[in-house]
């Protein structure tokens, strides 16, 4: 795995729903890749394992950048806050439970909660910070949506509180295509 996180590089590589690709029958053909990396046809779907350590990668390198990011301008209860956060973004890409969007086998994209009730990482963090009941209301109107395009009040006072900013939110969510 560390090896897997040396290898991203300024938050470059993308992220979403993990692929379930022994529904679809195809084989894994890489593990990351830039997100500059534009495919000409539909390209093959990673393995789950592939994808799940690609996921564990990218949000074992966004934690470390983000535990790095200066925070004096920010005020006490927010860098707590962040403190918080940052420790369950840890506990949730370390035990490896990623959504799987079966809706969407082929194509990476977000998934903010799959149909068997596994969030990502952004609705980790929002579960357990302000309840399931929230991630469940933004999953019925918003499941495959950029956490940027989302623009519900709710979820804009989740960002405030949470001690991140929506950039930090999109660099967790990761930078699908």
């Amino acid at each position: 795995m560390v090896i897997l996180a040396g290898l991203v590089a300024g938050g470059l590589f993308s992220t979403g729903c993990q692929q379930n690709s022994a529904a679809e029958g195809t084989a894994a053909s890489f593990l990351i890749r830039p997100v500059s990396y534009k495919p000409a046809a539909v390209e093959p779907v990673l393995s789950v394992a592939d994808e799940h350590a690609r996921i564990a990668a990218h949000l074992q390198y966004t934690e470390d950048v983000l535990r790095h990011k200066g925070t004096r301008g920010m005020p006490s209860h927010l860098r707590r806050r962040r403190y918080r956060t940052l420790k369950l973004l840890h506990a949730y890409w370390t035990t490896g439970l990623f959504p799987i969007d079966t809706e969407h086998p082929a194509r990476r994209r977000p998934c903010l909660m799959d149909r068997d009730g596994r969030v990502c990482a952004i609705g980790y963090l929002i579960e357990q910070t302000a309840g399931h009941e929230l991630v469940e209301q933004l999953s019925q109107r918003h499941r495959n949506d950029r956490i940027e395009t989302i623009k519900t009040p709710e979820l804009l006072h989740w960002v405030q509180m949470s001690g991140l900013t929506m950039e930090e939110c999109v660099m967790i969510q990761g930078l699908d295509r």
